[in-house]
């Protein structure tokens, strides 16, 4: 008997783009939100006002607004005009100490 030649590989496989993509990696333990220009920021001092906030994230590109949350003191929302400039900004002040006993947490507001 004569072995049958292997079935043609997907449409999408046919196209030679280099090596396999690496498999996604697997999913954090953590709830993380997909990125997003909002991101929600956490660990805040009861002190901390709008106007410090400012401060610290008008350096980055695309800075849009700080809100923060009333009758919820600790976390704020501050939005950015596209998603990288939230993320270069989230990656820079990640775990800043806003006290020295408070550092901020920051992660990207759900959708």
């Amino acid at each position: 008997a004569r072995l049958m030649p292997p079935p043609p590989p997907p449409a999408a496989a046919a196209v030679d783009s280099g090596p396999p993509a690496p498999p996604p990696p697997p999913t954090p333990a953590l709830p993380t939100e997909p990125p997003h220009r909002i991101l929600f920021v956490q660990n805040l001092p009861d002190q901390v006002n709008e106007m410090m906030l400012k401060l610290l994230f008008q350096q980055f590109d695309g800075f849009g607004e700080v809100r923060l949350v009333p009758g919820k003191p600790g976390i704020a929302f501050v939005e950015f005009g596209t998603e990288p400039q939230a993320t270069v900004a989230m990656e820079a002040l990640q775990a800043f100490k806003v006290t020295p006993t408070h550092l901020m947490q920051i992660s990207y507001a759900k959708a």
